[in-house]
């Protein structure tokens, strides 16, 4: 039979994903440590250079006002799409602010290298949130042009962006008829186009390629050629922290973070004492104690109940990425019973143990595996 290609293997491979994290899902059987690592990715869409390369993007202008910040022009052959690029970048500021935008010059032998992109982490609140949750590996996509000359006045601009504040008007314009087929860099005068300017509080300007941060995104051609030729990075992406303390410290922080209003109660009225006292006769360490019950009250959060198990689990395993407890919202501990306990306890401990010791019988007792558990470092 022939191999899969193209379109149809990575239909095929995302299939095979889904199918394996649904049966995860119903073997753990509602298990779960919030405190094991996932990997989740963001990752940024290409719109900004979409709309560069339909409006002509093929220069960059640098002017002064006679009273105010000097301003940097990005020159299209497109007005209407370059204002649609413009467009863009301002409402990534009015979503988190002039920060949102990232610029950066890189000196290149005779000309220089513009990179425009998003700031990291304003990137993952706008995409993912702003919660003390999720921590996800962020894909950046930045728009890249490599300029032949450099204008003197670029060291002008790059002595002023080194002052603690420099902050710089950023607008598009229409590149002049002829220009983008010259070389070199020249004066010319232009009527800039005030409509949806951004006043940035700064860019950054390396006058060396060594005085770049190692997560600049303004890269020369040679550094992608050999980017290309060394493939992929081997240490990317990185492994996620599985020892004991790393888990230990995650889960007390998503818990804290997502279910603040149970563990107050667990901790503070009679009934969650009681329960606690059940969970340390019975061998339990008060971690696991709470956080099974932080378990058992995530289907409280559930829109509808389903019908179907696997279609509930799923429910609740996205309700655990998202949840927030309201201070306000009822906490009836009185609804879980100590059987109850003792079983999510145990499915709790399952769930850890089969991602620590994949190829070995998790044991059907509870008491085997908390027991596992502490063996390993874990309890």
């Amino acid at each position: 039979m022939a191999a899969k290609k193209g379109k149809g293997a990575k239909k095929a491979k995302v299939a095979d994903q889904q199918s394996a994290a649904r049966e995860d899902l119903i073997e753990d059987a509602g298990g779960y440590d919030w405190g094991w690592p996932t990997v989740d990715i963001v990752l940024a869409n290409m719109e900004l250079s979409q709309r560069l390369v339909a409006g002509g993007f093929s220069g960059c202008g640098f002017g002064l006002l006679p009273d105010g910040p000097p301003f940097m022009t990005l020159l299209g052959d497109d007005m209407g799409k370059m204002r649609s690029a413009l467009a863009l970048l301002k409402e990534w500021t009015t979503l988190s602010g002039p920060n949102a935008i990232r610029i950066e010059i890189a000196y290149d032998g005779p000309g220089y290298v513009l990179a425009i992109s998003q700031q990291v982490d304003l990137l993952r609140w706008r995409v993912s949130g702003i919660d003390t949750i999720s921590q996800p590996l962020m894909i950046v996509m930045s728009h890249i042009k490599r300029m032949n000359s450099r204008h003197p006045m670029l060291d002008g601009l790059a002595g002023y962006a080194e002052q603690p504040v420099a902050p710089l008007w950023l607008i598009v314009a229409e590149m002049p008829a002829g220009m983008s087929q010259s070389s070199g860099s020249r004066d010319f005068s232009f009527k800039p186009s005030w409509n949806n300017a951004i006043l940035l509080p700064g860019i950054d300007v390396y006058r060396r390629l060594e005085d770049r941060p190692p997560h600049s995104m303004a890269r020369t051609e040679a550094e992608f050629e050999a980017r290309k030729k060394d493939g992929p990075d081997p240490g990317w992406p990185p492994t996620p922290d599985q020892d004991p303390k790393g888990v230990t410290d995650a889960r007390e922080r998503r818990l804290a973070a997502s279910m603040p209003k149970t563990l107050h109660v667990l901790r503070n009225t009679d009934r969650g004492a009681a329960l606690l006292a059940h969970a340390a006769s019975a061998g339990y360490a008060r971690w696991q104690a709470e956080q099974a019950i932080c378990n058992l009250r995530t289907a409280r959060f559930l829109s509808y109940q389903p019908s179907g198990i696997g279609k509930r689990l799923a429910m609740i395993d996205a309700v655990r990425r998202q949840i927030l407890e309201p201070a306000s919202m009822d906490v009836e501990l009185t609804a879980i019973s100590n059987d109850q306990l003792d079983e999510q306890i145990g499915l709790d401990a399952a769930f850890l143990l089969r991602r620590l010791e994949p190829d070995r019988d998790v044991g059907a007792r509870v008491v085997e595996r908390i027991r596992r558990v502490r063996e390993l470092g874990y309890g």
